[in-house]
């Protein structure tokens, strides 16, 4: 089993495509194109909206997940961090 999981988490990081290219619009969007052709372009509120630091900003409302502070959010600037993390301040 430990020999099935170790190929697969090769096979991953293999089929995993490249970041081409990164790019910061200020204050409401990065652009991310992949070696692959594939683009996204996604706005701040997105970004926040899904970060994991976010966690700690849901409210729940009525059954429905609510995150304050998300509308009038920007980007100023990005910093890279470790091998493939950034951060959006």
């Amino acid at each position: 089993m430990a020999m099935h999981r170790a190929i697969q988490r090769i096979h991953t990081l293999m089929d995993a495509p490249r970041l081409k290219s990164f790019s910061l619009n200020p204050p409401k969007s990065v652009d991310v194109e992949y070696a692959n052709g594939i683009t996204f372009s996604l706005s701040a509120e997105f970004l926040r909206v899904y970060s994991p630091a976010a966690d700690g900003k849901i409210r729940s409302i009525g059954g429905e997940k609510v995150i304050s502070g998300r509308r009038h959010v920007g980007i100023m600037s990005a910093e890279p961090v470790g091998n493939y993390g950034v951060n959006f301040r």
